[in-house]
């Protein structure tokens, strides 16, 4: 049943695949750390497959973003981190930012490579701020590094900040592997949506 729930959560958030060819620049997505700053299952596939693109040739750079937000709650969570301002109780110990390029460097990207963004607390900000980055190397076609479910949403607001982007799709990714957390971060991500339409906030 929980995997029936799922694809059918799945089915209007599919995005495409599409095949490896080179663009202006790999951006990360954060999402919440660990309770003592480390990355998540979440955020370390993130990693793992940016590591791979830049080897690859899919992109000359690659842009991690993602401020200092919230924990993950129990062992980890994903989350789009909905609410932009929190209280100090619970905050991660450095920017999601910083968490990631740490974990592009061990996986072999030069750190004059990575571009890091530390102030996003929303998807809408992740694209407005890699946007503003990104303007003196006129780097407009990217390759989003996210999991399946955020995809759709994060490509929408990439394309609103004046960006042509396209969506790696993890095909390993937990969200296939651990369908109860997946069914949660699906619900999640339909209020995310619906957020997003109603307020034209990320």
């Amino acid at each position: 049943m929980i995997e029936l729930v799922a694809r059918w959560l799945e089915a209007p958030l599919a995005v495409r695949d599409a095949e490896l060819a080179p663009r202006d620049a790999i951006v990360v997505l954060g999402a919440r750390l660990g309770p003592d700053g480390e990355l998540t299952p979440i955020l370390d596939e993130r990693v793992v497959a940016a590591a791979a693109l830049f080897h690859a040739g899919a992109g000359p750079r690659v842009v991690v973003t993602g401020g200092i937000t919230r924990t993950a709650r129990g062992p980890w969570a994903a989350s789009s981190r909905p609410a932009a301002r929190t209280p100090a109780r619970g905050r991660a110990r450095r920017a999601e930012a910083d968490a990631l390029a740490d974990g592009l460097v061990a996986a072999g990207v030069p750190a004059d490579a990575i571009v890091i963004e530390r102030r996003a607390q929303t998807t809408a900000e992740n694209a407005r701020f890699t946007a503003a980055l990104l303007a003196p190397f006129g780097a407009r076609t990217l390759w989003l590094d996210t999991q399946p479910f955020h995809g759709r949403r994060a490509a929408r607001l990439f394309a609103r900040a004046g960006f042509d982007p396209l969506v790696w799709h993890i095909a390993d990714s937990v969200q296939y592997r651990d369908r109860p957390r997946a069914v949660r971060w699906l619900v999640r991500e339909y209020a995310a949506w619906a957020k997003h339409l109603l307020r034209r906030d990320g």
